[in-house]
């Protein structure tokens, strides 16, 4: 009896080495999973819109279309609405982009041209940082 019971704590505390070490690789392998490196992911026909500064933090992919575009029902992919709330920008479409603060209004924040693929913007620290709420494609 005393060679089973032996085995059992043996293999009990085996289990629960294991059970510890798998948590401790879970936790220590999300945090460099959720990074991504700045501007990441943004299609190459689309305007990105990203949370924070320096294209980090979650994302907007907007599809350029002819006209405005507010931001009132935009999500970033983490579920937060863009209106108001987008820090830098990322332009990989062949439209021209004027972004405003008041989309009827019109109080112009920023600018970038057609045709400029991997245009950025970062409006982190600045005046502009989280009023925008709209965007205004002209597509060629």
């Amino acid at each position: 009896m005393g060679t089973s019971s032996s085995g059992t704590r043996s293999l009990k505390a085996a289990l629960a080495t294991g059970v510890v070490a798998g948590a401790a690789l879970l936790s220590a392998a999300a945090p460099a999973s959720a990074a991504n490196p700045p501007y990441s992911g943004c299609p190459s026909w689309a305007l990105c819109l990203y949370q924070h500064g320096g294209g980090t933090g979650s994302k907007a992919i907007i599809t350029p279309t002819a006209g405005m575009v507010t931001l009132y029902s935009v999500h970033f992919l983490n579920g937060d609405l863009a209106n108001n709330q987008a820090s830098s920008w990322l332009n990989n479409s062949t439209c021209q982009v004027r972004f405003v603060d008041d989309p009827y209004n019109h109080s112009d924040l920023d600018f970038t041209p057609s045709h400029q693929y991997g245009a950025t913007g970062d409006w982190a620290g600045q005046f502009a940082n989280d009023r925008l709420t709209g965007v205004h494609f002209s597509c060629p």
